[in-house]
């Protein structure tokens, strides 16, 4: 999602109105036409679960019409060309829904439009993305999105956390998550890791996060889930490590402990990162079977010799 700074030039309700042939009485009622959005403006990630939620919205919409009480927020601005147009700044899941309807046959002429008032800042607009969406929170990765946007601006953090609610240390992490390399970013976005594991992640490992929550997700992905969690991340060995020690020396007698396919397996099954590290266990094991080895052996001359 692009993360650049967003401005808007404030036009005229009333000249805006009077242009779409927009209705009034305690809304306005605007034409479908008459309403844009503004690119990157929602912070909302277009994934599954965003697409399911449109969909719910717009069966209902089908079924009952678009609720009157549920009206979308509109911030009337001027275009490059100078025209007055209403771009919404709220419920922009909702007129995708409304779009969706439409597309599928729904006859719907006129939707229902709070303006916002004069004097409105593009902070105010960014931080009402966050507190104007009660109903459906955003979820961190949006918040942060929001929280970045508002920085961008020039807020300071402190301002930041006080609008959006959030304690400093809270924001912090938000911050964290957005300054993280896009790879962690992008498995925020899709969901396959919490927006709390990532930035707990990137908090105790730093450059070493990306490789952790690879390793972390593969082991989910193997176990059938599409999401991990901190058990793939601190996960126990899943074999016993004699049976470990046996299959490398299996490898060894056939020939194959050369292949990085076999070694990498053996990693996964005893619940660690790399080939390397499988190899290090290894010989740590070798290690001490060698020096048991030795030491029976020791005593066994020693107990073998006349009194």
């Amino acid at each position: 999602m692009s993360e650049q700074q967003i401005q808007f030039f404030p036009g005229s309700v009333k000249k805006a109105m009077k242009e779409a042939g927009a209705g009034s009485s305690d809304l306005w009622k605007v034409p479908r036409s008459n309403i844009q959005v503004a690119k990157d403006f929602n912070v909302r990630v277009r994934n599954d679960k965003y697409a399911a939620r449109v969909r719910e919205i717009a069966d209902s919409i089908k079924e009952n019409g678009f609720y009157p009480d549920k009206p979308l927020a509109g911030y009337v601005a001027l275009d490059d060309g100078g025209q007055q147009v209403i771009i919404v700044t709220d419920g922009h899941t909702r007129l995708d829904a409304v779009d969706l309807a439409i597309s599928e046959g729904a006859e719907i002429e006129l939707l229902p439009v709070v303006t916002k008032p004069h004097g409105t800042s593009m902070e105010d607009l960014t931080i009402a993305l966050h507190v104007g969406n009660n109903g459906n929170p955003l979820t961190p990765f949006e918040q942060a999105l929001v929280c970045k946007r508002l920085a961008g601006y020039g807020m300071e953090i402190a301002t930041i956390a006080k609008k959006m609610g959030f304690t400093e240390t809270y924001l912090d992490g938000l911050m964290t998550l957005m300054a993280a390399p896009s790879e962690v970013r992008k498995l925020v976005e899709v969901d396959k890791v919490s927006a709390s594991l990532a930035i707990d992640m990137l908090k105790k490992h730093g450059p070493k996060a990306l490789e952790m929550l690879k390793a972390g997700l593969a082991k989910a992905e193997a176990s059938g889930k599409t999401r991990m969690t901190p058990k793939h991340i601190n996960a126990t060995p899943r074999v016993a490590k004699p049976v470990l020690v046996r299959s490398i020396d299996y490898l060894r007698q056939e020939k194959l402990d050369d292949d990085e396919r076999f070694l990498k397996f053996l990693a996964f099954l005893g619940g660690m990162k790399t080939a390397d590290e499988l190899k290090g266990f290894i010989a740590a094991e070798q290690e001490k079977a060698q020096k048991k080895a030795a030491k029976a052996e020791k005593a066994s001359k020693k107990d073998a010799q006349p009194s």
